[in-house]
């Protein structure tokens, strides 16, 4: 069992707008702790609750997905009392950063359709939030924006946030990408909900409500 005593913080791997991204090594055992940052304008006592509360449901979140058989690091401690969580440190590079996005594109697509086919939105689907490791294997994290029981208008915003995420990341190749893509989706949740997501994400573009995380 992890105990904190044993457990020795290392770098920094990314700094989000609520929460710090470490390394960290138990036993010789590489993780990932994510710790969520108070919030000075916020009364000590909410700003807690808010820091318990998002910690629990991101955990949850993470371990629901897990079991269901979404690929996402699985979650190895939670620590409530610092608010943090200690994941399966995952090692490898960012989709966004691959020379050959195109390879992961349909099986992504499938990862993503089994999770919104369990009615779970991520709320940031970027390609910074895909990590592919040394094996080929695609795996996806930071669940800080995530949300049960999603519905359409949600997991639509997921797949017009991927969209706009791949043309920044590879614009040459954007289009070939989502095609690859909607078809592993489509083969998780139907060809009818495609077109529903489909037109929603066209619907969701035309207000403009929405912007790049």
């Amino acid at each position: 069992m992890l105990e904190l005593a044993d457990v020795v913080e290392g770098g920094v791997i990314r700094v989000g707008a609520e929460a710090v991204v470490k390394e960290a090594y138990w036993r010789g055992v590489k993780l990932v702790m994510k710790h969520r940052l108070p919030k000075r304008y916020r009364s000590p006592y909410i700003d807690s609750r808010i820091r318990r509360s998002r910690t629990i449901h991101e955990a949850r979140t993470i371990k629901t997905l897990s079991e269901k058989g979404v690929p996402v690091p699985l979650v190895i401690f939670l620590d409530l009392k610092n608010y943090a969580i200690y994941l399966q440190r995952i090692l490898g590079r960012e989709l966004r950063l691959s020379p050959n996005p195109l390879v992961y594109a349909a099986r992504f697509g499938r990862a993503v359709g089994l999770m919104h086919k369990h009615d779970i939105s991520h709320g940031d689907l970027t390609l910074s939030n895909i990590l592919v490791d040394g094996s080929g294997g695609l795996w996806l994290v930071d669940f800080g924006l995530s949300m049960f029981n999603a519905d359409l208008e949600e997991k639509a915003v997921d797949i017009h946030l991927l969209e706009r995420s791949a043309g920044n990341s590879f614009p040459n190749v954007v289009g070939n990408f989502m095609t690859s893509f909607m078809e592993g989706y489509g083969e998780v949740v139907g060809e009818e909900f495609v077109h529903k997501v489909v037109d929603k994400v066209g619907e969701i573009r035309s207000r403009g409500r929405y912007v790049e995380r």
